[in-house]
């Protein structure tokens, strides 16, 4: 079900990647943002929260998969996020780079996870790619009176895992800092119903 603690929370990080990317040559303009559109592959149809990849895709790369997905719980566990991560990562076969995974909970704690394609060597053959948690972020805090609390931080988004080129002069990672972790969180915790 979705609730409004669960729209919040992907589009307070959506709007802070834009944002960034704006403060960049305009690059907000350079990217597309597709939102839940329906991917299909090997018989199953994925949504996610949020998808993005460039407005140019480079070529010979087909324009099917994004290269950068969010998706968002808040009633649902941890371990169908994780899932969702790794299906986005295998299915696309490299295609999408990073999936950003976001858990909010029903207190005043939020939990970003940064997964992306590391190579391993695994039984089935060395230097395989699997998909595995990179950063993880945790914003919490006890009581209004409180302090947020942000670990984990920064959380870096590789510029070339957007936009598949690398960075031209006043471009680069987008790095969202304490103060951004610490906005997301109170933009999503404004509208969450339990805190």
């Amino acid at each position: 079900m979705t609730s409004a603690a669960h729209e919040q929370g992907y589009n307070a990080l959506h709007s802070m990647i834009t944002r960034k990317c704006a403060f960049m040559n305009g690059l907000d303009l350079q990217l597309s943002v597709m939102g839940h559109v329906a991917i299909t592959s090997n018989g199953r149809t994925k949504k996610a929260d949020q998808t993005y990849r460039p407005v140019v895709v480079p070529q010979p790369r087909s324009d099917h998969w994004p290269t950068v997905v969010i998706q968002c719980a808040y009633s649902q566990p941890r371990s169908k996020l994780a899932n969702d991560a790794r299906w986005w990562l295998l299915e696309a076969g490299g295609d999408v780079k990073t999936v950003l995974t976001i858990l909010v909970h029903q207190t005043r704690r939020e939990v970003v996870e940064k997964w992306e394609l590391i190579p391993r060597e695994t039984r089935q053959g060395q230097n395989k790619k699997v998909p595995e948690i990179t950063r993880r972020v945790v914003m919490s805090q006890k009581t209004d009176n409180d302090p947020i609390r942000v670990t984990g931080y920064p959380l870096t988004l590789p510029f070339e895992h957007l936009f598949l080129r690398p960075a031209n002069p006043g471009e680069g990672d987008i790095v969202l800092d304490e103060s951004d972790l610490e906005t997301i969180a109170t933009l999503t915790w404004r509208v969450h119903s339990n805190v």
